[in-house]
C-alpha cells in the first residue's frame, strides 16, 4: 500500500497516511497539513540506488575510489547512492546534470460549432 507524506508548515511535523483525500490536521498544533511531494521525489533512498547511467569502466575503479571515497561501487562498477545529497554532489563533481523533464504542450483547443 502506498503511503503519502503530509507536513505542517507552522510546526514542521511530518505525518504519513495511505489516503490523500480530505484535510489532514496536524496532531501537534491542529493546523492544516499539505501533501509533501518533495519527500516523495527526493526521499526515496530506502534502498540504495545503483546508477546504470553513471557506470564506469573497471580500469577507472581505483581512480574513482580515490577521488570519491564516500561513493561505493558495486560489482558492475555502478556507483551506489544512499542519499540525495551525495547523489547531487556526485553529479555536480563529475559534470553531469539532471535535465528538467520536458512537458508536452496540450495543443490548441478546437471549438465545435454547428453549421446550419
Amino acid at each position: 500500500m502506498v503511503t503519502h507524506s503530509f507536513v505542517c508548515d507552522s510546526c514542521i511535523v511530518l505525518v504519513q497516511d495511505t489516503s490523500t483525500k480530505g484535510v489532514h490536521s496536524c496532531p501537534k498544533c491542529g493546523g492544516e497539513m499539505r501533501w509533501d511531494l518533495n519527500i516523495c521525489i527526493h526521499g526515496n533512498y530506502k534502498t540504495p540506488i545503483h546508477s546504470d547511467s553513471l557506470a564506469i569502466h573497471p580500469d577507472q575503479r581505483a581512480w574513482h575510489e580515490k577521488t570519491f571515497p564516500n561513493i561505493r561501487l558495486d560489482d558492475e562498477c555502478r556507483p551506489i547512492f544512499d542519499n540525495f545529497t551525495n547523489h547531487e554532489a556526485y553529479l555536480k563533481a563529475t559534470g553531469f546534470g539532471k535535465e528538467t523533464q520536458r512537458v508536452k504542450s496540450l495543443g490548441k483547443e478546437v471549438v465545435k460549432t454547428s453549421i446550419t
